[in-house]
Order: structure tokens, then C-alpha cells, then sequence
């Protein structure tokens, strides 16, 4: 069985300069009507554009635009860093980020192909990449990308349509067109009994592949994640579901870590000591050395 990563803006904060998710809405808000620390991402956004929209009556699709161009103008800064290059090495063929910017796609270098189709969500984003060492990689932007500003999300209204639209797909009620031609996917379920895939969506990959969550906080704010993972928990119960799923965190609070395994998620805890960037680096050296080790057991064991 195939491996696949995901990963967060956690990867970001061990860069340079990074730009975290509270300092990227802090930029945004209007004036000095700023936001409770306790309020999640999705409705700090919210709140961020209808104080926008409340001065710009009647242009509400030219702010909202606006705002997401504006944010990634920031992101087009981030860059990335020895963790990414570690990852890379991994050979993974898929890679799903929560991320908007480049800095993976800048280390792994290359060629690179966009084959998205999708104006505003991204179910089937993704981007193929090209080395020398590494070819037919997987890029998905599970949350948009920098360079599509209006696929950006961050907020309530965003999150809320893509759960429609993974609902849909998981259900078999999705339907594209590639070159104008109609396709629909089969319900998953169906997929499980037959296991015969389309690989057309990254929601797949919860079902037919090992994931690997690194450097994503998983905030409760990340509901189509959330989401997922609480449907696939439920189709374990009457569907032939063989796949392993991973959380790596340095820092994971009981509640939670509780939460994930009653979802049939194998929590890798490594704790560290105090919260310096210095800690949080040796932290996740000791991860990705676990996820290593996890990766080469599931190898031998299919071999």
C-alpha cells in the first residue's frame, strides 16, 4: 500500500522569517476592530471580510477576491527550508498540503504541471512535479493555491462548500467535465468492495493509502479534515477499510489525541521540552526519524 503525506504550515514555521495563520489574519483586519485570540481561523476570516463588505457596499465578490489576492501576495514570500528537502527524499507519490504557497514546489525544483481544472474548490487539485531524482509526484493544494487567489480558504462560507463537494464525492453524487465530457465518480463504498479507485480526488487517499500527518496543528477550525476522518472512522465499521493513518505532533493535548484514536488514528507524540524554535526543530527531527521508520515497516511488510 502506497504512503502518502500531509502536511501543515508547521513545516513553514521552521523557516525563515515564516508567516503563521494568526500573523496572515492580523495583516488583514480592518482597523483596530481586531479579533479574540480564542476565536477559530474560519470565523476570524468571517469576521475580517464583513467588516470589509459592511464599507463596500454591494461588492461583496470584488472584496472577498480582494482579500485572497492580498493574501497570497503574503504567502508568495514563504520559502522553504531542510525539512521540506528531508520530506522530499522520502519518495512519497502523493503529498497533500493545507498549505497556499510555493515552498515545497520551489525545493523539490524541476518541472512542474497544473492540472486543475477547479475555479474554487479543490477536490481535484493538484500539481505534477518532475526532478531528476523524482518524477509523476503529486502536489495536492487541498485548501488552493497562491497562484488561483479565489481557491484560497480560509473562511466559514469556503470550508462549509467543500464539505459539500468531499460529501459528494464520497457518496458517488460528484460529477466534472474533462473537455466538456460529463464524469461522475462511484460511490466509495462501491470503491472499497472492488478496491478499484479513480484517482481523481486526494479524499481517496484517506481510504486507499497510509497518510502521514506531519506539522499540521489540526486545529478544530480544519473541518473538512475533521470531517473526513470522522467518515472514514464510520465506514470502518461496515466497509473493508485496510489503511493506517498517522499524527505526528510534538505537543498534542490529551483531549484530542483521545479524539483522533477513537477515529482509528495512530497518535506519534514526541513532547518537547519548553517552546523554543530550537526545541521545536529537535522535536520534529525525532518525527520525521518515527515517520521514516513507519514508512520502512509498512515497506517490508507489503514486500
Amino acid at each position: 500500500m502506497n504512503n502518502t503525506l500531509l502536511f501543515g504550515n508547521g513545516l513553514n514555521l521552521l523557516s525563515e522569517n515564516p508567516l503563521s495563520w494568526d500573523s496572515l489574519l492580523q495583516k488583514l483586519e480592518v482597523g483596530n476592530n481586531t479579533i479574540s485570540s480564542g476565536t477559530p481561523n474560519t470565523m476570524k476570516y468571517e469576521k475580517i471580510f464583513l467588516d470589509r463588505h459592511s464599507l463596500q457596499l454591494n461588492k461583496s465578490k470584488d472584496e472577498e477576491l480582494a482579500i485572497k489576492e492580498q493574501i497570497a501576495e503574503l504567502m508568495k514570500e514563504q520559502r522553504g527550508n531542510s525539512f521540506y528537502s528531508e520530506i522530499i527524499e522520502l519518495g512519497f507519490e502523493n503529498y497533500l498540503t493545507t498549505n497556499y504557497d510555493n515552498a515545497f514546489c520551489e525545493t523539490y525544483g524541476g518541472e512542474q504541471s497544473n492540472e486543475s481544472t477547479e475555479g474554487i474548490y479543490s477536490l481535484r487539485r493538484y500539481l505534477t512535479l518532475d526532478s531528476k531524482n523524482h518524477r509523476g509526484t503529486k502536489l495536492w493544494h487541498i485548501h488552493g493555491e497562491v497562484e488561483h487567489p479565489k481557491s484560497i480558504m480560509l473562511g466559514l462560507d469556503h470550508y462549509c462548500g467543500s464539505i459539500s463537494k468531499i460529501d459528494s464525492y464520497i457518496k458517488g453524487n460528484y460529477e466534472f467535465s474533462v473537455k466538456s465530457t460529463k464524469q461522475k465518480v462511484k460511490p466509495m463504498t462501491e470503491k472499497l468492495k472492488e478496491n478499484s479507485f479513480d484517482q481523481v480526488s486526494w479524499v481517496e487517499l484517506f481510504f486507499n493509502s497510509n497518510v502521514h500527518i506531519l506539522g499540521l496543528s489540526l486545529d478544530y477550525s480544519e473541518t473538512d479534515l475533521w470531517w473526513v476522518l470522522n467518515k472514514r472512522a464510520r465506514l470502518m465499521q461496515s466497509s473493508n477499510i485496510k489503511n493506517k493513518i498517522y499524527y505526528y505532533d510534538s505537543n498534542i493535548v490529551d483531549s484530542k489525541k483521545s479524539l483522533l484514536e477513537s477515529m482509528g488514528v495512530t497518535v506519534i507524540n514526541e513532547a518537547r521540552n519548553g517552546n523554543t524554535n530550537n526545541d521545536f526543530r529537535v522535536a520534529h527531527n525525532s518525527l520525521v526519524k518515527i515517520l521514516k521508520s513507519n514508512i520502512t515497516e509498512h515497506n517490508t511488510l507489503a514486500a
